[in-house]
């Protein structure tokens, strides 16, 4: 099983889109609550590739597998260099090793930017194992946790977050 990391093409939208959706409506590592529509989607990849932002695809004989993209941590100047990191894996290709080659491409390309200098990962406080061992494996570093800062079908969820310098 061969994966094939690049920069997402507009080609695979739809289906990068499909795996995003996924995650609100089955998971808790999305803090939205209703799917999001395809415009709204594009939009933000539209976004963030025009700040010259790294949006990555993983893909498995020319199928979508996996989605990794880096955005401003927050809007306020202070946080210019922070970008927070997202990876969304196909559900089913979970446990492949796909998030570990998205997460590293999305660090090589932030160190030949000089404008990122720090990485956040919010991962959710349930079901976030595997979101942890993949950060710590790459040298994020638990800085803090947010209690019941979310909350979703129900329940609070706090938020971990891990940092990494650049």
């Amino acid at each position: 099983m061969k994966v094939i990391v690049s920069g997402l093409l507009e080609k695979n939208l739809k289906d990068a889109h499909e795996i995003y959706n996924y995650y609100i409506i089955n998971s808790y590592s999305n803090f939205e609550e209703k799917k999001i529509s395809f415009k709204d989607f594009s939009l933000n990849y539209k976004k963030i590739t025009k700040q010259k932002l790294p949006f990555l695809s993983a893909l498995i004989d020319n199928k979508l597998v996996g989605i990794a993209y880096l955005n401003k941590f927050r809007e306020k100047s202070g946080y210019r260099y922070t970008f927070e990191n997202t990876i969304y894996i196909h559900h089913k290709y979970i446990k492949k090793g796909i998030g570990i080659k998205l997460l590293k491409e999305l660090i090589f390309i932030s160190k030949k930017n000089k404008k990122i200098k720090k990485l956040v990962a919010v991962i959710s406080g349930i079901d976030s194992k595997g979101s942890i061992k993949l950060h710590r494996k790459l040298n994020f570093k638990e800085s803090g946790i947010l209690k019941k800062i979310g909350f979703k079908n129900g329940k609070w969820i706090d938020a971990i977050l891990m940092q990494k310098d650049i």
